[in-house]
């Protein structure tokens, strides 16, 4: 056989062996993510944050339990999942998109569209309703992130009722959407400093900025939790799987390892 027979066999071979550990190495990360899905709370067992570090921490607690990732330090410990998360779903890929989110996030986030939500969704009359939309939104971005929120609330408010987030339309407006903001804000920040798009003390700050917006308007974890559910049901109507996130939420208050358990409000 000429040589350029062994030659094109031996690339074959090494091209398959790439093939094959590329393979088996995201199949091993499949299953090691799966397997800490089904932790409510996954601990990093070589942290070394305060008390007081992990209680702010806690905030973001019900994102953390979605990804599986750590909840008692900065690192998530799903780095491999990051570029996902933060590239597909948030549109994060540098420094720059990463600080504009996040100030985003801190400054208006769902709580800006919140009241006015609200205030439609007690009206029967879809003109009313409109009429609310375009007094308050000031463009045309703003109209249409408001009505896809309305939509979502009035899709899903009878699965809130079901799974016990809420035991009226009065608790719409108790709970809020605050808990939801400052969930993402806190994971965010945790994300995009593993990714080294910002400091750890700027993600510090925003875990700070998520901490005061959580405990400005609740006042308990459990509060928090309902909140958080109540924002994403408004983001992902039926597709938020709220059932799903009442029941992490739940499981956070009674789990002993939960920092929802371990830390004071």
């Amino acid at each position: 056989m000429s040589n350029e027979f062994y030659i094109m066999l031996t690339i074959a071979v090494v091209s398959g062996g790439i093939w094959i550990y590329k393979k088996s190495k995201s199949a091993i990360g499949t299953v090691r993510k799966l397997r800490r899905a089904f932790k409510t709370v996954c601990l990093n067992p070589r942290s070394t944050l305060t008390d007081e570090q992990c209680r702010k921490l806690a905030v973001g607690a019900l994102y953390a339990s979605q990804q599986g990732a750590y909840q008692n330090s900065l690192e998530t410990g799903i780095r491999s999942e990051l570029p996902k998360i933060l590239g597909e779903w948030w549109g994060i890929t540098c420094r720059a998109e990463a600080v504009e989110e996040l100030q985003y996030l801190c400054e208006k986030g769902y709580r800006y569209y919140f009241p006015f939500v609200w205030q439609a969704f007690l009206l029967a009359d879809p003109k009313q309703q409109d009429e609310v939309f375009q007094q308050n939104m000031t463009s045309q971005e703003d109209y249409d992130k408001i009505t896809v929120q309305l939509q979502n609330l009035q899709d899903t408010f009878d699965e809130l009722l079901a799974c016990k987030v809420i035991a009226g339309k009065d608790d719409l407006r108790r709970y809020g959407v605050t808990g939801w903001d400052a969930g993402r804000i806190c994971f965010l920040a945790r994300a995009c400093c593993e990714m080294g798009y910002i400091t750890e003390s700027e993600a510090w700050h925003y875990v700070d900025v998520a901490n005061e917006l959580a405990r400005s308007e609740l006042s308990s974890w459990r509060e928090l939790g309902l909140s958080y559910v109540i924002g994403r049901s408004l983001w992902g109507g039926k597709r938020a799987y709220n059932s799903v996130m009442k029941d992490t939420a739940d499981k956070l208050l009674v789990d002993a390892n939960s920092p929802w358990v371990k830390y004071p409000w």
